[in-house]
């Protein structure tokens, strides 16, 4: 499956991305869709293009998947067509990209199709293991688009049109001195500081708290240990796994299929190989003709001018290409391969041979036996699953959770009491219901008693009922008492260590030598470091901040990122030095150009649509969003 071109796009005005000025023989990724050519109500016109509302959806529900399986993230169709969500985006994205190519018709642009298979080539996108266009991979993506292979050669088309308009509009954009030079002087600037750290012997008097202290601190900070309101459910959810014990297997049914499939319960094969390397494409199709012929390998390897023989004994993860690692393991053994072909673009032209298959070693059939009996019973299990869906939706139109689980004999889970984050009073979070947030939602809007509608997740149907509402309370001391004791102390202790670090400031600046001053006010001095603003893996980024908001000269007591307080001297402060100039300015140029590239990005596309027809259909539009909800709702 090819990954997609909306990935180019995820500004507001889906843009950012996109208008990065690209070299085009740079690998990418293939889009999976472009506005226009499909059925459904027209949410825009841009010249002899149309953005469809079926368009849209596709492209809609395509984000949402892409969340899940990339980030973890579930999104409800309801929430993406929020105001400013998920589907807007995707719908800005789809008016920007016919935006282009509606230009570029009117303009005469148009990427061919030679052009179009030299780029597939180059980037290796849609070729096979010798890096040639794959045929049978075009038709493969166009069924999986439900379109014809010339639909989708011109949809290739349109994208690789679309690149030449962006990089032709945006290759000339360049950093402007006037706003590089404040990053540089920033954070081209060094500092020398002398530090001063705490350490145990400055918190060694440090009394603990009484029973008494511990007591007055809860009472003034109570608030702190507020637990929110929670909400204790009981859960119904099953999968096709448990329809495994209803497809009846015997053990010779089981052992059959073991033996059957027994390279899947084994380790990889070893495959011992000859790869024939030639001077060019007729040396070894040379080699490869005398093989025909009848030859043996060492016959026509000596008879042959150009080719080189590598041994080589070879397991599937010492293969690092994937697409020859796939062609070597399903190569038969004892056959030369009957046509040239270069590993990778570049390399020498060879053919190969397998001489000998080692197998790999089984894993014994009483350690295996049950994960072929589940792999066996799996697919009749499936097909229970989904035959139930029906029987379970009738059950759950007015039963109990417990009612329903015993007819279908499924156990009712009670879930520990859940914050809306489905967080318990631990911090422990429940998965179940984590991963269902129609149902998270829901749940958050039901009174005690009452059920919500059943869930379809990935072979997973669940549902779910609010048994109690926790009302937020206030935690009592008994049961934070030893929280509230460590947190007393360590509030005693950087107050201690405060009040040595002003100490050694007062000193310092009435005279007495940094180190001499450490030392009287139980400090460590450390040597002197250099530093940058992007300070260091060996030292607290907080301390580098507060130390470079200091003078120069300036002694002044500075806080680590955990609150302790160390001591700081500012000894020097060195500009930015040429060479450091240099290498900011190529760090940053990149980061700097692409922020100018979106407040010019708005402005190409304005541009571009006063050069077109562009018409929004904007009833239609907000009655697709709007139509989203009743259908994320019903779910």
């Amino acid at each position: 499956m090819i990954g997609g071109m909306r990935k180019f796009a995820r500004s507001k005005w889906a843009l950012i991305l996109l208008f990065i000025p690209l070299v085009i023989a740079l690998a990418v990724t293939l889009p999976d869709t472009f506005g226009g050519g499909m059925s459904g109500g027209t949410l825009t016109k841009i010249g002899e293009r149309e953005v469809k509302g079926t368009e849209v959806r596709a492209e809609i529900d395509r984000a949402i998947r892409r969340a899940l399986i990339e980030e973890q993230k579930v999104i409800s169709l309801a929430e993406a067509a929020q105001p400013g969500g998920l589907a807007e985006r995707e719908l800005l994205s789809m008016e920007y990209q016919d935006t282009v190519l509606a230009f570029a018709d009117k303009m005469g642009i148009r990427a061919s199709a030679e052009t179009l298979k030299a780029y597939l080539e180059r980037n290796q996108v849609l070729t096979n293991a010798f890096g040639k266009v794959d045929v049978a991979s075009i038709r493969a993506e166009a069924q999986d688009r439900g379109i014809s292979p010339l639909e989708f050669e011109q949809f290739l088309q349109d994208f690789l049109t679309q690149r030449y308009v962006e990089v032709a509009a945006f290759s000339a954009v360049n950093l402007p001195d006037v706003l590089s030079e404040p990053f540089i002087k920033y954070f081209g600037e060094t500092r020398t500081l002398s530090l001063a750290r705490p350490t145990p012997a400055g918190i060694a008097g440090v009394a603990p708290p009484t029973d008494a202290d511990v007591e007055a601190w809860y009472n003034i900070n109570k608030e702190r240990f507020t637990q929110p309101e929670r909400r204790r459910i009981s859960a119904l959810v099953y999968t096709p796994d448990d329809f495994l014990d209803q497809a009846p297997l015997t053990d010779e049914q089981v052992r059959a299929e073991y033996d059957a499939s027994i390279k899947l319960y084994s380790t990889p094969e070893t495959r011992d190989i000859v790869e024939y390397n030639g001077t060019d494409r007729n040396s070894v199709q040379g080699f490869i003709d005398l093989v025909m012929q009848g030859l043996t390998p060492e016959e026509a390897l000596a008879r042959s001018t150009g080719i080189t023989p590598i041994e080589r004994k070879v397991m599937p993860e010492q293969i690092e290409d994937e697409n020859y690692r796939k062609f070597l393991f399903e190569l038969p053994a004892g056959r030369v391969h009957n046509a040239p072909f270069q590993v990778t673009e570049g390399a020498p032209f060879q053919t190969a041979l397998v001489k000998t298959i080692t197998p790999g070693t089984p894993t014994p059939f009483e350690q295996a036996a049950e994960q072929v009996r589940r792999n066996l019973a799996l697919p009749e299990a499936s097909r229970l699953y989904e035959e139930s869906a029906e029987p379970f939706r009738d059950a759950a139109g007015g039963q109990s959770l417990e009612e329903i689980g015993k007819q279908f004999g499924l156990p009712v889970y009670n879930l520990a009491p859940v914050n809306a984050q489905g967080r318990t009073a631990n911090g422990d979070q429940a998965a179940l219901l984590v991963a269902n947030r129609d149902a998270m939602r829901d749940l958050f809007t039901l009174a005690p008693g009452q059920m919500t509608t059943v869930y379809e997740g990935d072979n997973q149907r669940s549902m779910f009922r609010l048994d109690e509402i926790v009302p937020s309370s206030i935690l009592p001391l008994a049961d934070v008492k030893d929280e509230v004791r460590q947190i007393v102390m360590a509030e005693r202790q950087l107050a201690a260590m405060e009040a040595a670090a002003n100490a050694m400031v007062t000193a310092v600046k009435g005279g007495a030598q940094f180190g001499a001053a450490a030392t009287a006010s139980k400090l460590e001095a450390l040597p002197a470091i250099t530093l940058t603003r992007e300070g260091g893996q060996q030292i607290d980024q907080a301390l580098v901040t507060a130390g470079f908001a200091l003078k120069e000269g300036e002694v002044g007591l500075i806080r680590g990122s955990s609150g302790e307080a160390w001591v700081a001297r500012v000894d020097a402060i060195i500009p930015a030095t040429p060479e450091s100039t240099a290498l900011i300015r190529m760090q940053m140029g990149s980061q700097v150009n692409q922020s100018l590239q979106q407040d010019l990005a708005e402005v190409f596309q304005r541009g571009l649509q006063n050069e077109v027809e562009f018409k929004r259909n904007e009833e239609g539009i907000t009655a697709f969003f709007k139509g989203m909800q009743p259908q994320d709702t019903a779910q």
